[in-house]
């Protein structure tokens, strides 16, 4: 009986040749690598935007119905301010704060009357806190918004705004004739189309009527 030949079987030395990654190699699966971690930590980025962005306008919505109840259980007019402020600079602050008024309703509503129709944040020294400063995620910032600009992929917005809950539950707001608007959005813009990167926006209406509270802008993600 014949055996095989030896000279068939691979030797030792061919099985470690053929095991071994050649220089190329190594850089072509580094650089694969690398592409994935930019795709992966770009959509980590974008998620966590808008992510943010969605419980920031929970929060902000929370606390415009916690103001509007406390105004109705108190029988008082109840200020709500928000905003982002640069407190230096290299931050900037966004948030919102619930304040009772102290003094007589005739009298704020008398100096509610006589304001010119500017944003601008209120003297607040006639009221007390009704409740902690609420500050929202560094990734996103907050003002006001009117009606017209609502339309705009880029309205103006008014930052330090402070407007006013009456005993009834109604709203007063100092240009608007119909609904109070809040705008929250991210800091980073993203892309929608072309070169044109605009922030992700959300919109609070507040039916200046009734006081009562509404999400109108869809939730989406980049």
């Amino acid at each position: 009986m014949r055996h095989p030949p030896h000279a068939l079987a691979p030797s030792p030395d061919a099985c470690r040749t053929r095991a071994a990654f050649t220089l190329f190699e190594l850089l072509a699966v580094l650089t694969l690598i690398s592409i994935g971690l930019v795709v992966l930590l770009g959509s980590y980025s974008s998620w966590g935007s808008a992510n943010a962005l969605t419980g920031a306008t929970r929060v902000l919505e929370a606390g415009l119905q916690q103001a509007r109840a406390l105004a109705l259980s108190r029988g008082a007019y109840v200020a709500f301010d928000y905003g982002s402020f640069e407190t230096n600079d290299i931050q900037t602050v966004t948030g919102f704060q619930i304040y009772l008024c102290t003094n007589e309703n005739a009298e704020v509503a008398a100096e509610l009357q006589s304001l010119s129709a500017t944003p601008v944040a209120l003297d607040l020294s006639q009221t007390i806190p009704a409740a902690p400063y609420q500050r929202l995620s560094g990734h996103v910032r907050l003002g006001h918004v009117t009606e017209a600009a609502i339309a705009s992929s880029t309205p103006q917005i008014s930052q330090g705004v402070t407007f006013f809950f009456r005993p009834d539950g109604s709203a007063w707001s100092w240009d608007d004739a119909r609904a109070h608007y809040l705008c929250v959005y991210t800091q980073d813009r993203f892309a929608r189309g072309g070169n044109n990167a605009q922030p992700l926006l959300r919109y609070l209406r507040v039916d200046l009527a009734t006081g009562l509270v509404t999400v109108i802008q869809e939730e989406v993600t980049p």
